[in-house]
């Protein structure tokens, strides 16, 4: 009950807001989050928040107003998002974390448009990736206007070339599951996730992103780079107030 209230006072935080984007370890690659269904921007404030405590420099992708564009849709505008951020910062790629349906924005971005060439790693946290059947109440309430509570139903055609496209060389993937979630059943481990970065921790689904074990558990995927090669990230950290998406930055200045 506890973190579904502070998700809820994140989550009327809206999408505009400024943080502090110290980048204290410049030797890491940003971070980029992409929320759920419904969500703002400020639903990822306690992630976003931990991300900098830990010297990390982080970006946040809202996907549109209610989020009820299709998944296509949303996914291509995060590859643009993805490239303008490693050309804006001259950085060859990033860390991308996606919760809830901003799982399925990401694998889709990775898988079918390119995106691997912009990310090292991809979380995805509590991510119905074979579908939800809570989606039938989005169907009920907002399926005349938003095609994405179709895509996440249970054998979607979106979900169907999701699930069956090849996984892209040199994108390492991890899948975090809320052991209670109702909204989004943990799914099993999909193609291209090793056994041991299927994790199932305990919680519901809004503590994916408010509680700390949950970040432990991203946090050390992404801080763990044995498996792939050495990337070299010379940029000069940033000190300043920003906003919080490479868009509100550019105004910003």
């Amino acid at each position: 009950m506890t973190h579904s209230f502070d998700y809820s006072r994140h989550l009327v935080r809206g999408n505009r807001f400024s943080v502090d984007m110290s980048w204290t370890r410049p030797g890491t690659p940003p971070v980029v989050l992409v929320h759920g269904f419904m969500g703002t921007r400020g639903t990822m404030l306690p992630l976003t928040h931990r991300f900098q405590a830990d010297g990390r420099v982080v970006f946040s992708y809202a996907y549109g107003k209610f989020n009820f564009a299709s998944l296509r849709r949303s996914a291509e505008d995060l590859a643009g998002q993805l490239e303008a951020i490693c050309e804006k910062l001259e950085v060859p790629r990033v860390d991308l974390v996606g919760f809830s349906m901003g799982g399925l924005i990401s694998l889709y971005t990775l898988k079918l448009l390119g995106g691997h060439r912009y990310v090292r790693n991809l979380v995805m946290m509590g991510s119905p990736l074979r579908g939800t059947w809570v989606g039938l109440a989005g169907v009920a309430t907002l399926g005349a206007i938003s095609p994405s509570v179709w895509q996440v139903l249970p054998g979607s055609p979106f979900l169907e070339d999701l699930l069956t496209s090849p996984v892209p060389e040199g994108v390492r993937m991890r899948q975090i599951h809320a052991a209670s979630d109702a909204f989004c059943p943990p799914p099993g481990p999909i193609p291209g996730v090793a056994a041991r970065d299927y994790i199932m921790l305990p919680g519901g689904h809004s503590s994916l992103v408010v509680a700390e074990h949950f970040y432990e558990a991203c946090r050390e995927f992404l801080d763990d780079t044995a498996d792939i090669d050495e990337l070299e990230y010379s940029f000069e950290p940033i000190s300043r107030p920003s906003a919080y998406s490479l868009d509100d930055q550019d105004a910003a200045e």
